[in-house]
């Protein structure tokens, strides 16, 4: 009887992938998009659909203000929208109907705009308990992020609780890129950048994520540039994949193509809904 040691490979054989997460909605996404459309990354924008459209106070020191529910869909086209709550609430002190209320008026309004399901959620404030956890699932939610920094580049185990390699005023960011960049690994390896596009112009300090999203660009021929929901999707049709009991064949019945690396070092693209004969099968 055979034993298989493949390595889940992403997209095009890369071993690494890239994503980012911003949230609220604010009219700062609209440089962002446009920086990141610009190096060709992909990031996870959380809104909340009742504060669309929010125009914040002209006296602040930077604004705060929300895009407009109109131009959503159209302005993050190229990446992905996700759930933030209907009106950014600390789900957790919230009594159960009204977190429910929450998140799924949040979510069917968004995916109005959007015209596709949403998969992801970030917890407002970063907030939240195994209940909340629990209302996500009822509602269809995928994967959630939170705000705890790991400075870690591991898969994550629980995808209801996505914890970010970091934020970007992290003062260790450009050293983990290069980190990340540079190291040669057997297993996969996630980079996960978060933050608010307002926190740039109250820092006044968009060159820092012009560096991140330039540098890691560079890179592109090794690392896979996804969304949060699409890093999620792959890595469930990874896990979805049924084998024979010699290891010599393997089903995909997901709709996603999967890349694997073999025990010896071959690359086997396991096409959508097919059954693939591996050849390699180690005794």
């Amino acid at each position: 009887m055979g034993k298989r040691f493949d390595v889940m490979l992403f997209h095009g054989g890369k071993k690494k992938t890239f994503t980012l997460s911003y949230d609220d909605g604010v009219i700062q996404d609209r440089r962002l998009v446009e920086l990141f459309d610009k190096y060709g990354v992909k990031c996870t924008f959380n809104l909340g659909y009742g504060v669309l459209d929010y125009e914040s106070d002209p006296k602040m020191p930077f604004s705060i203000s929300k895009v407009k529910p109109e131009e959503v869909r159209k302005l993050y086209e190229n990446h992905e929208v996700g759930g933030h709550s209907l009106y950014h609430s600390d789900l957790t002190a919230l009594k159960s109907p009204y977190a429910m209320y929450e998140i799924l008026e949040d979510k069917v309004n968004l995916e109005r705009l959007v015209g596709k399901p949403l998969k992801m959620f970030a917890y407002p404030f970063g907030f939240f308990n195994e209940d909340v956890k629990n209302y996500l699932k009822i509602a269809g939610y995928k994967g959630a992020r939170t705000v705890v920094s790991t400075h870690s580049f591991d898969l994550p185990d629980d995808p209801l609780e996505l914890n970010p390699t970091c934020h970007h005023d992290d003062e260790k960011l450009m050293e983990l890129l290069r980190q990340f960049a540079e190291m040669k690994t057997i297993k996969p390896a996630m980079f996960y950048l978060w933050g608010h596009g307002y926190e740039f112009d109250g820092h006044d300090n968009w060159q820092v994520i012009e560096e991140a999203v330039s540098y890691i660009a560079q890179f592109e021929k090794d690392i896979w540039f996804a969304t949060n929901g699409e890093i999620l999707d792959y890595i469930k049709a990874y896990k979805m994949l049924e084998y024979s009991v010699d290891g010599s064949m393997i089903y995909n019945p997901s709709a996603i193509d999967v890349e694997i690396m073999t025990a010896f070092g071959q690359n086997e693209i396991l096409k959508a809904g097919q059954l693939t004969q591996i050849g390699d099968t180690p005794l």
